[in-house]
């Protein structure tokens, strides 16, 4: 009977195997199977998520780029011409008045205070040693003119802060010290006017309620930026004025004179070529008769047209520094016939021509496009 058991036993356990069709081992083996598979999925899902990570820093880095290009582009789309063109630490300025000084140039320092939605923050201010004068009123320094807000389309000033202002600030009670509108506001005896002129925008401050009352400008002008400042008080107190040292002016002032000089130059052997006398008579525009001498004098040219031969009673006389031009065998002469003390002066126009027996000789009280022949001038 135990035996019986016993077999029936052995073949229950024999049947659990087969049907199973695993042993103790490969359990074993199934078990550690199940640990990798779960550990691999883990490995897969900490991947994905490193890459997910990865894309999502990636895209927020692209954002942040984009961002950063936004206000690169906001900056540049804020920027206004009539201020500094290249902002930089400092600018030159030559003197005109520096209180008592005896200067001939200082600088003005340009520094970036702040930058807002819209436009940024400078301080503009005058490096010099301390000086009499230097202080309105014992409290307000003269060399600091001032705190500006510049955007696309206006500069604001905030003369007296101890901290930077801000946006609402400027746009509410700062001074519009440049726009494109012109404007003149009384603000209770303080009269602020902005006067545009081509491409230049002037601001003009002054106390109307006392003759001996402070003053100040500020001039800009596009592409350049503050380019004259002037303070003081009435009748010309304590004065500062300053003109921005233009070295493209300068540029320009050297090519002119070079020009210039060329000009002469040609002009020169124009009319060297020329050096004698010559008589005219039955001038085509006006009947009269006279002499042109060309000569050599220390060594410049000059040219003379003497009525009736009376050298006192001159038609025209110059020398070859007023020829603007020498074309086709003609000088173009740009002739100042008469002078005003404020430095300018009326010219006529006359334009010389080579010819086989002398010079003809054009004129014009207008311009060089409506000359007329004036006479012919034989060589004696």
């Amino acid at each position: 009977m135990k035996r019986d058991f016993c077999k029936l036993l052995a073949a229950a356990m024999a049947a659990t195997t087969l049907i199973s069709g695993c042993n103790s081992a490969q359990l074993e083996l199934d078990s550690e199977d199940e640990v990798a598979v779960e550990e691999s999925d883990f490995a897969d899902s900490e991947n994905k998520s490193d890459e997910e990570s990865a894309n999502e820093s990636e895209e927020s880095s692209e954002e942040k780029s984009d961002d950063d290009d936004s206000k690169e582009d906001s900056s540049t789309e804020d920027s206004n011409e009539y201020f500094y063109a290249d902002v930089q630490d400092e600018y030159v300025y030559v003197v005109d008045e520096f209180l008592y000084e005896d200067i001939t140039e200082v600088s003005v320092k340009v520094e970036l205070l702040e930058s807002y939605d819209g436009g940024n923050v400078y301080s503009l201010n005058i490096d010099y040693n301390d000086c009499p004068g230097r202080y309105y009123y014992e409290t307000t320094d003269r060399f600091y003119l001032g705190t500006i807000y510049v955007t696309a389309d206006r500069i604001y000033m905030i003369k007296d802060s101890e901290s930077v202002p801000s946006k609402e600030e400027f746009e509410d009670s700062g001074i519009e010290i440049c726009s494109a509108l012109d404007s003149e506001i009384d603000k209770n005896g303080e009269v602020v006017s902005i006067e545009n002129d081509g491409d230049v925008c002037t601001c003009s401050m002054y106390n109307s309620q006392t003759e001996s009352g402070f003053y100040e400008s500020f001039e800009w002008t596009k592409g350049k930026g503050l380019t004259h400042y002037r303070s003081g008080y009435g009748a010309e107190g304590d004065p500062i004025e300053l003109d921005l040292n233009d070295t493209d002016a300068e540029s320009a002032s050297e090519d002119e004179v070079e020009s210039a000089d060329q000009t002469e130059a040609v002009a020169k052997e124009f009319f060297e070529d020329l050096i004698g006398t010559y008589t005219y008579d039955n001038g085509s525009q006006d009947g009269k008769e006279g002499v042109v001498e060309i000569k050599n004098i220390d060594d410049r040219l000059v040219i003379a047209d003497y009525l009736g031969g009376n050298t006192s009673n001159y038609r025209y006389m110059f020398n070859t520094s007023e020829c603007v031009k020498v074309e086709d065998n003609m000088a173009y002469v740009e002739y100042a016939h008469s002078a005003r003390e404020d430095g300018t002066a009326d010219y006529w126009y006359y334009v010389f021509e080579k010819t086989e027996t002398g010079i003809n000789v054009y004129f014009s009280e207008d311009s060089f496009e409506d000359v007329e022949l004036l006479y012919n001038a034989r060589r004696r």
